[in-house]
């Protein structure tokens, strides 16, 4: 669920995808990996996606297209990327809507600088450390304007809520066609 929360947000944000506009899932079983593996810590086994591919059509009848690999590795058009990175693609319709590749030679540079500084935080910390700043700013900013509303550009806990009930709906469905 986790491996494509912020592309299943983009769903729900901006083509109103929601556990209940689902229409149905199709996995891009060429592409997607799903794997069960034994976790190192507990010995239990679990369950989750290093890839994955699909497309959803909600009850209006639109699709729209999701691929993740937090892995790094090919990329839908056949195309590598380095071990490490993150690789997100969401389409309308055949039409690419976002497509972002993390972390590119710049935040690459940056995090290795924040790495070698502060080397017992965690690495997503270095990583992330900029949108965190951009999402505390837009917050404050908000509330010391006295504005209404929710922040712009800020997903909101029905958001978040709508979002997690999607990948609740979705996993065991694209579980079932891949496993």
């Amino acid at each position: 669920k986790n491996m494509a929360i912020h592309e299943l947000a983009l769903l729900v944000t901006f083509f109103g995808v929601n556990a209940d506009t689902l229409g149905g899932v199709v996995a891009d079983a060429a592409y997607s990996s799903c794997e069960t593996r034994t976790g190192p810590s507990s010995g239990k086994e679990f369950t989750d996606f290093s890839r994955i591919g699909f497309t959803v059509t909600t009850t209006d009848g639109a699709n729209v297209s999701v691929y993740a690999d937090r892995c790094g590795l090919e990329l839908p058009d056949g195309a590598m990327a380095d071990g490490g990175m993150m690789y997100s693609s969401v389409s309308k319709l055949g039409i690419v809507q976002s497509r972002d590749i993390m972390p590119d030679a710049e935040l690459e540079a940056t995090v290795a600088a924040r790495s070698a500084a502060n080397p017992d935080w965690m690495p997503y910390f270095h990583l992330q450390h900029d949108d965190y700043i951009t999402l505390k700013e837009r917050c404050c900013a908000h509330v010391a304007a006295g504005s209404s509303g929710d922040p712009e550009g800020i997903a909101t806990i029905q958001i978040g809520y709508d979002t997690l009930k999607l990948a609740e709906t979705l996993k065991p469905m694209l579980e079932k066609q891949l496993l």
